[in-house]
């Protein structure tokens, strides 16, 4: 099993300090009953206290260990306030595997052992975000990037009156509240195109004539130009946020393939 357990980012430079941080860790967890453990279970203990370091400052692993363990408190503590955002920003617009998904989190903060299963997230998170979480992050990292996410998507929803909001998702899919699906993208791809030909970005309605217009100018300018519409439509809203600004660039920037190779009725929804 040793081999499996490879030192990275630098540990070899002392494998045996590693060796014997993860040593105490097993010890720890077994209450000094035990210096071994099942493979799997030691898999986990080791890729939590990678996890840990990888928080971490300082000259030997023991002070990198401690000091992410400080990290990660401080992370909790973050994603706390994120989550009670969170929920109290839903917008008026019911879907099940939303509530679902914030109630499931709500339990991560009992559950999260830092101390020992720092990597993992004890909780499901079934709710789509428009644009998925790095598959790269682990634990607290995880969470705290989805609901950073999730807090700019509710702001984005805030922004419109709910009944346009359920009026274009309703348009999207029938079956918006039951389903895996995500509330935000459909409504901010909608609201940047109409901010990009000047339509009337508070009712969501992408028209016919619209829809020519979008049409005419990606055929003159290209998809990217899209992405220009996200500060115009920041502007409109009066969404004073570099991040949320950021994050429609990038979903504008997404977009891009499928406005390319598919038409535009399938992406500018019309739902009057």
């Amino acid at each position: 099993m040793r081999s499996e357990l490879v030192p990275e980012r630098g540990e070899n430079r002392d494998e045996g300090a590693l060796w014997r941080l993860l040593a105490r860790r097993v010890a720890l967890y077994t209450g000094g009953d035990s210096s071994s453990v099942p493979r799997a279970l030691a898999l986990e203990l080791f890729a939590s206290v990678r996890f840990t370091l990888e928080q971490g400052r300082g000259e030997s692993l023991e002070e990198r260990f401690a000091d992410g363990e400080a990290v990660i408190r401080d992370k909790l503590a973050r994603g706390k306030q994120l989550w009670k955002g969170a929920c109290g920003s839903l917008p008026q617009v019911e879907n099940l595997s939303l509530r679902d998904t914030l109630r499931s989190i709500g339990g991560f903060w009992g559950q999260y052992d830092y101390r020992f299963f720092a990597h993992q997230v004890p909780c499901d998170i079934d709710y789509q975000l428009s644009r998925p979480v790095p598959e790269d992050l682990q634990g607290i990292d995880y969470v705290n990037h989805y609901l950073e996410q999730l807090c700019m998507e509710n702001r984005i929803l805030n922004c419109f009156a709910p009944q346009y909001v359920r009026a274009l998702l309703g348009a999207y899919c029938r079956d918006y509240r039951g389903l895996l699906i995500n509330l935000c993208e459909s409504v901010a791809v909608n609201a940047m195109g109409l901010a990009l030909v000047g339509g009337d970005v508070a009712k969501l309605n992408v028209t016919d004539g619209e829809r020519a217009l979008l049409a005419e100018r990606f055929s003159r300018e290209g998809p990217a130009c899209l992405g220009a519409a996200a500060g115009r439509l920041c502007a409109l809203l009066d969404l004073d946020s570099s991040a949320v600004r950021t994050y429609l660039e990038a979903l504008a920037d997404d977009l891009s393939p499928r406005i390319r190779q598919t038409s535009l009725e399938g992406i500018f929804l019309t739902y009057l």
